[in-house]
């Protein structure tokens, strides 16, 4: 008899349904978006799995490893979330801002937006205005740049610390 877990069922029956998801995605849709799905797909079970991780550690009283199982986790989320609202930001406008600003019912005025051009043009704070009162870019997209952008330098920092703790924690062993 081997010691191994039986098998699950029900594992077999999601994988299956997974590449028959991915298999009709290719089919329907394309491989440029079947490849987006399954780096999306792929990269949320190893959140996922880092998630579990750090939570069995945390259980199990090893702090530091639970921040880094957290700090794995964290990083790619924020990251897309980062990329997800900026981009929403960025093309709030599409290619023709006059025709998205009647598109939302709002009176596209060509000399506020070239005495304000060097806002409108900068990376942050993204802004896109039609007029003095109504702006394209949600108003969320900013504030969730800022919180992305800090979760991402937060996780990676964490991250480069136990990278430095394990090399110092190597070459002590290394010289003993």
């Amino acid at each position: 008899m081997s010691d191994s877990a039986p098998p699950h069922p029900e594992r077999w029956l999601y994988l299956g349904s997974l590449a028959a998801l991915a298999g009709f995605a290719v089919f329907a849709f394309g491989w440029v978006f079947a490849v987006c799905a399954g780096g999306l797909i792929g990269g949320g079970l190893l959140v996922v799995s880092a998630v579990r991780r750090g939570a069995s550690a945390l259980r199990e009283g090893r702090t530091r490893r639970a921040r880094l199982s957290f700090a794995v986790a964290t990083a790619p989320v924020a990251f897309l979330g980062l990329l997800v609202s900026w981009s929403v930001g960025a093309f709030s406008g599409a290619l023709d801002v006059g025709e998205a600003c009647v598109t939302q019912q709002q009176h596209y005025d060509s000399a506020y937006r070239a005495q304000h051009a060097a806002e409108m043009n900068q990376p942050f704070p993204l802004r896109n205005a039609c007029n003095a009162d109504y702006d394209l870019v949600p108003g969320w997209v900013n504030p969730a740049v800022v919180l992305f952008a800090a979760l991402l330098v937060a996780s990676l920092s964490v991250l480069a610390a136990g990278f430095v703790r394990l090399l110092l924690n190597r070459r002590s062993h290394a010289i003993s």
